[in-house]
């Protein structure tokens, strides 16, 4: 991904996801950032670092405003 920019932050990593398949849906590219060693020692998560969501930085102000009308708040 080129100029790939943090929209947001979940605590899960099927939050996450959702956020993702949401942002596919509009044909928009996006992928998760985790620190739990891929998946291997999932216990990191809730460490606080959570799991972020990454799009094209030109992609931005539209990925945002597909997550907060496609995602409840909270």
């Amino acid at each position: 991904m080129e100029d790939p920019i943090e929209i947001a932050t979940f605590a899960t990593e099927l939050a996450a996801r959702t956020a993702i398949a949401h942002l596919a849906a509009e044909d928009i590219e996006a992928v998760m950032l985790t620190d739990n060693a891929g998946g291997t020692i999932p216990s990191l998560s809730p460490l606080g670092v959570g799991v972020r969501v990454l799009v094209r930085r030109s992609d931005a102000d539209e990925a945002r405003a597909v997550l907060e009308t496609e995602l409840p708040p909270g």
